[in-house]
């Protein structure tokens, strides 16, 4: 009996290499996530360390005018930067929920075809046992006659 063969192989192929591109492009897309997040918490940081500068200069007396304005000019460059990273931060996260349900249609596309395939499996090794068993039935049913024929009683005198 020749081997089960499953005609659509290259769907499954073709479905699984969606799927590893939609895991790559999600893996792309959370290790983007957390260099926006890492950059964020460095500007928190940079700016805390500015207030600490400027608090240092002024309890020292150093503080003057033109370097409380280059503190407060950089302090604004710095909060422009950080609420342009947290808005992109924002949309990255938009596109990680799109990504994340993607994947998932694409895993579950590919599941559907395996688990055609495996009742189409189990339907062809069903259909070979039961022939499997029809052939078994024939030879010991050929087997009976044959040794009911060498002992020269008949069918109907065997079946009483």
């Amino acid at each position: 009996m020749p081997a089960f063969k499953f005609r659509l192989n290259f769907l499954i192929a073709l479905r699984r290499q969606r799927e590893e591109e939609a895991a790559v492009k999600l893996a792309r897309r959370l290790a983007s996530i957390a260099d926006l997040e890492e950059s964020i918490q460095a500007m928190f940081d940079h700016l805390s360390q500015m207030a600490e500068e400027v608090k240092a200069h002024g309890q020292t007396g150093r503080l003057t005018g033109p370097l409380l304005r280059l503190y407060g000019d950089f302090q604004l460059k710095v909060r422009q930067d950080l609420k342009k990273a947290e808005e992109l931060l924002i949309l990255s996260r938009r596109e990680e929920a799109k990504e994340r349900v993607a994947l998932t249609r694409a895993v579950m596309a590919r599941q559907v075809i395996e688990k055609a395939k495996e009742r189409q499996r189990l339907a062809f090794e069903a259909e070979a046992q039961a022939e499997e068993q029809k052939n078994l039935e024939e030879m010991a049913s050929m087997a009976r006659v044959r040794r009911l024929k060498e002992t020269g009683v008949s069918e109907s005198d065997d079946r009483s």
